[in-house]
């Protein structure tokens, strides 16, 4: 191994951060979702949804890890990723496999972390009892 080979260079000021994020560093990961999240929030604002798209699936990724380490807050993160992403592919449509399962998920966490006493899941998960048919919530089950 060449000490002074670094992959990502091409990447700039988040070379340090991706190398920081790939040891385990909760603070890398949570910063590395927090620059996805916002350039999805950026994109939506431009109408540029294919890139909000991308930045999604980019955040999905860093929140994956963050949560990983199993505080309520990086699911949560998780969550709200995953449904972004669902609402994208759609969900509740006939062949909207994907976005069902990305929403089927994202409510599994949700119900998770309300078992456990997080208000704001529960919050989340009576928000989508509301909005979303019962079969996400029996595919959720299967997930848990």
């Amino acid at each position: 191994m060449i000490a002074s080979f670094d992959p990502n260079a091409a990447m700039g000021d988040l070379s340090p951060l991706i190398r920081d994020a790939a040891s385990g560093d909760l603070s890398a990961q949570r910063q590395g979702c927090f620059l996805a999240w916002q350039g999805m929030k950026e994109a939506v604002g431009r109408g540029s949804f294919a890139i909000a798209h991308g930045c999604a699936i980019e955040m999905m990724f860093w929140a994956r890890l963050a949560a990983s380490h199993g505080e309520d807050q990086d699911v949560l993160t998780l969550a709200s990723a995953l449904s972004y992403l669902a609402e994208y592919w759609g969900y509740d449509q006939l062949g909207a496999v994907y976005g069902n399962d990305l929403l089927a998920e994202a409510t599994a966490l949700l119900d998770r972390l309300a078992s456990d006493g997080n208000e704001v899941a529960a919050n989340g998960l009576n928000l989508l009892a509301q909005a979303v048919a019962p079969h996400i919530f029996q595919k959720a089950k299967e997930i848990a």
